[in-house]
């Protein structure tokens, strides 16, 4: 029951300026601090790995993802692009930065929310192709707006409990988007924390739950090719027990998509450390 209860607790927006993903707009209870920490990992589990703007599924609702600081709270994530005023990055000149909308709510009202999470997204999706230019990120009365849609969707007491089906998701924990593993000789996998044995690993599994995508990572060139055989059977096993076989799986080989996993992952431990 909702009883005007107020379902989403503010919105806020990140985009990528020259010198990384930041927050141009805050409209809600948390901290400044806490809305930078959001931009950075937030964006950098959105993107990790995406290589094309297809891949990066612009105007599709994400999450949700837990919010730095924040226990009680999580976020569900809309990306698109928009046009650069001034920038001196080819690549954000050539296709615009990427920019998020940032949705808050309480973890208790999570099923309320992904009960809503279709006509969330429709709503979103209509509402960011008409930002074209970065200043109308910043600009407080087009974001108050489109927050006030939302919560119009989100707070009506004539909603049902359930107005559609959400999209067929996998039931799983979700710790700020990534789980990491690695595997043995004979690929037995075992959950690791990257920050403190990455440098002893030979594998390293890394599962994207926002994206539902799989990594495996080598390493070490004198990993054997057996161990990475049996690695990817284990793997794939996860993905068809687990993720009903909803997750794409990446066997990572090329040691510049690799060092480029690894810097942003080590970005992800860094401020979330903080």
């Amino acid at each position: 029951m909702r009883m005007n209860e107020k379902m989403i607790e503010g919105l806020i927006v990140t985009t990528m300026t020259d010198r990384g993903p930041f927050p141009v707009l805050n409209l809600s209870s948390v901290s400044e601090d806490t809305a930078e920490k959001l931009s950075v990992i937030g964006m950098t589990i959105l993107f990790m790995g995406a290589g094309t703007v297809a891949e990066r599924q612009h105007h599709r609702l994400h999450g949700s993802i837990p919010i730095p600081d924040s226990p009680n709270l999580e976020a569900l994530a809309m990306s698109f692009p928009v046009s650069a005023i001034n920038t001196v990055d080819v690549r954000i000149d050539q296709h615009g930065r990427e920019s998020t909308i940032w949705l808050l709510f309480e973890s208790k009202n999570r099923e309320i929310i992904f009960n809503l999470h279709r006509i969330i997204e429709k709503t979103l999706q209509e509402e960011t192709t008409k930002i074209i230019n970065e200043v109308d990120l910043s600009n407080p009365e087009i974001m108050d707006d489109i927050l006030k849609k939302i919560k119009n969707i989100t707070d009506s007491p004539d909603l049902p409990t359930v107005v559609l089906e959400p999209e067929k998701t996998s039931n799983i924990v979700e710790r700020g988007g990534l789980e990491f593993f690695t595997a043995n000789s004979e690929g037995e996998l075992r959950e690791v924390n990257p920050k403190l044995e990455l440098a002893s690993l030979s594998v390293l599994i890394m599962i994207n739950t926002i994206l539902k995508r799989i990594f495996i990572i080598r390493l070490k060139d004198s990993t054997p090719h057996r161990q990475m055989f049996l690695t990817s059977t284990s793997v794939s096993n996860i993905n068809t027990n687990r993720f009903k076989s909803e997750f794409s799986v990446r066997d990572v080989q090329d040691s510049m998509e690799r060092e480029m996993l690894l810097e942003k992952i080590g970005i992800i431990l860094k401020i979330d450390a903080q």
